[in-house]
């Protein structure tokens, strides 16, 4: 048993210390959890006075450090956030909350996040303020939608609404990454039969045809200097790719050529409408979210346009917010803009008309979101076939050179 020093918030924000014994370093920090108390700093006191500090923000585990920095993964964040708008619709504190979050049994990364918040909420800042400095983990639109429920006190409401967000998210991707595994694996079987030609086959092949003075057959002859020239091919690959990098830094600093390029997306025969479909369901929901936490209608539009991706699309619903001003109704401003479906605007128009206009908004963004999902599926099953025909095609044609190689060779023998 070890003796630990500890420095731990109360259940009242107030910080207090003493110390506590243990078998090892997480066994006191999960006892003093487990006492009411969230742990700043865990001290083990040894005699050669050699310190051995944990601290929630930051523990190690098995050689490896978690911060409050840390990167969230969606779908972790998605655990995350459903359990804690779990708790606070409950009625149990924000604070006591994230205690609840860093509990017994919590992985480190959560453990981190959860008492990062806690500190930033007991040093008086509101939860989205603290989530706002964490652009890593949070994304704007998940910042902006809390400060709207917590401006018009539906803390709760906005937490559910962003845990369904997010799990619409986590499905549509696990969708996707499930629909993509054939094609591959399809493609990395394909590189290591090419693989085996190119640096088996090949090298095999070509000192039979070199004394007998003869080029290999085809291409070949052109895949025959691949072993030799990889190395400096890898070297161009990195090149191309830096100066790639830099360019791409570049222009991504000029506003108005990022604005065409945006424009250009929007354009594109098949990405330009899922582009659309997919900024319009993001405006909508955001809206929706912010104008039923009781946001006045013209900061959520306002803020809802600012979480738009696309710069093109983004001056295009700032033009039209701009006439809401004027007395006009969010569907009719919406209406020639070509920013959303007439099937979604008319929704909105009954939303309007019956004063159910968030409800409309967030049923709108449901629409777009499955429309977007079930094209992209659709995209992803064509994608399957065609690679299956395209690298067939490909590895066919070589294994029909290396075929053809082979039977010539019993003319080489009698040359």
């Amino acid at each position: 048993m070890s003796t630990f020093q500890y420095r731990a918030y109360t259940k009242q924000g107030v910080v207090t210390s003493g110390t506590i014994v243990a078998e090892e370093l997480d066994g006191a920090i999960e006892a003093l959890y487990g006492s009411g108390l969230t742990p700043v700093e865990t001290v083990l006191c040894s005699e050669s006075n050699a310190l051995s500090v944990a601290r929630p923000a930051e523990r190690s585990v098995r050689g490896l450090r978690w911060s409050g920095s840390a990167r969230v993964g969606l779908k972790e964040l998605s655990a995350f956030t459903t359990e804690l708008a779990s708790l606070v619709s409950s009625g149990v504190p924000v604070d006591a909350s994230f205690r609840v979050l860093a509990g017994a049994g919590a992985s480190p990364r959560r453990i981190a996040l959860a008492n990062g918040l806690l500190k930033d909420i007991l040093a008086g800042l509101q939860l989205s303020e603290a989530m706002a400095r964490r652009p890593n983990i949070f994304p704007a639109d998940y910042v902006a939608i809390l400060a709207g429920g917590e401006a018009g006190g539906q803390t709760a409401q906005a937490l559910i609404q962003i845990g369904e967000m997010l799990a619409r998210r986590v499905e549509i991707r696990n969708k996707i990454r499930g629909s993509l595994v054939y094609p591959a694996i399809l493609l990395m079987m394909s590189l290591m039969s090419i693989g085996v030609i190119v640096f088996v086959l090949i090298p095999n092949l070509t000192p039979i045809f070199s004394d007998a003075g003869l080029p290999l057959p085809g291409i070949l002859a052109a895949l025959a200097d691949l072993p030799d020239s990889w190395p400096r091919m890898l070297l161009w690959s990195v090149i191309v790719l830096v100066v790639g990098v830099i360019a791409y830094r570049r222009i991504a600093s000029d506003e108005a050529t990022m604005k065409k390029l945006d424009h250009l997306k929007c354009r594109l025969p098949v990405i330009g409408a899922l582009v659309q479909r997919r900024e319009a369901s993001q405006f909508a929901r955001s809206a929706g979210s912010l104008v039923e936490a009781r946001v006045p209608l013209m900061v959520a539009l306002q803020t809802a346009r600012s979480l738009v991706g696309n710069r093109y699309l983004r001056s295009r619903y700032s033009e039209a917010i701009s006439r809401v001003p004027e007395g006009r109704a969010l569907s009719q401003v919406l209406e020639g803009m070509s920013l959303l479906p007439p099937a979604m605007i008319r929704l909105i128009a009954v939303g309007e008309e019956t004063g159910q206009l968030a409800k409309m908004l967030v049923r709108v963004a449901s629409n777009l979101e499955n429309e977007v999902q079930g094209r992209i599926e659709q995209l992803v099953g064509l994608l399957t076939p065609l690679l299956t025909v395209g690298i067939g095609g490909l590895v066919g044609a070589l294994i029909l050179q290396v075929m053809s190689a082979v039977l010539s060779i019993n003319n080489l023998a009698y040359q």
